[in-house]
């Protein structure tokens, strides 16, 4: 009985992976600078959040398949939107331009797929001029083997930095001494929070649990709704945890470390 138990474990845990895909791209602004500190947010079946890093990239791994709405926002620049199919076991690229055309994209013709034990790996690959010479594509671009991904050194840097935040989630490595804090708390967050007036007005509320991952700086890297609410109580409590939040680092001695903290932020009609 205990092998049949593992059995099915081991079978649920691959199908759970197989199941998510990953996104990936770099902001960049209407004159076609790399943007940092952009919010590229996913909504649909779950809500997540990547803040663009110093080169512009973002990444969002483990993003369940399903069809949702991306949107790219920063403070005092135009907002691009879009929908995008993600496909299990499939990393989708898509670079977006703040202020242009909102668009539908739709999976990458000629995305490579994980491949199975019982599968020999697709040849195909998507061959990518270095990051200095490629212009902004406008649609998705699926991306094949990680040699592809090597080519530009810090779309890769990014990558290793999300998958280092996913261990962080893990609880791996040394635990910090100080956790990550709120600076004025969590009054300071709720007294940010502008109540939508249309879901005032119909009397809508709900909690929104957000789990934000903090470098070493007090700057937010990633944020994943693990308990979402209506999709314009996500939105803003995203505007605020981006625009109007500081936090002070986690600390293993007297040294920053990165960490993460979960904050629930309620919308209550008095």
């Amino acid at each position: 009985m205990k092998k049949i138990s593992l059995a099915i474990l081991f079978c649920l845990s691959v199908s759970s992976l197989w199941a998510q895909g990953r996104l990936i791209g770099r902001v960049f602004a209407e004159d076609g600078t790399p943007v940092a500190g952009a919010t590229v947010s996913v909504s649909g079946q779950t809500a997540m959040v990547a803040i663009s890093n110093a080169q512009g990239y973002y990444v969002l791994l483990d993003v369940p398949q399903g069809n949702y709405e991306i949107k790219a926002t920063k403070r005092g620049q135009p907002v691009w939107k879009g929908t995008i199919t993600i496909a299990s076991g499939v990393t989708q690229r898509v670079d977006v331009r703040l202020g242009g055309k909102s668009e539908s994209l739709a999976s990458a013709k000629g995305a490579v797929k994980k491949p199975k034990e019982t599968e020999k790996p697709k040849q195909e690959t998507v061959k990518e001029k270095e990051e200095e010479e490629a212009p902004p594509p406008v649609a998705p671009v699926a991306v094949a083997n990680p040699q592809d991904l090597a080519k530009e050194t810090e779309l890769q840097k990014a990558i290793e930095e999300s998958e280092k935040l996913n261990q962080l989630d893990a609880q791996q490595g040394e635990l910090p001494e100080t956790e990550v804090e709120i600076v004025g708390g969590i009054e300071a967050i709720q007294a940010k929070i502008e109540y939508p007036m249309a879901l005032k007005r119909a009397k809508i509320e709900g909690t929104v649990v957000a789990r934000v991952f903090v470098d070493e700086e007090g700057n937010p890297l990633r944020i994943s709704l693990v308990q979402p609410a209506n999709k314009f109580l996500n939105e803003e409590v995203i505007r605020v945890l981006t625009e109007e939040t500081k936090f002070k680092p986690a600390k293993i001695g007297n040294s920053p470390v990165r960490g993460a903290i979960t904050i629930p932020v309620r919308f209550r009609i008095q």
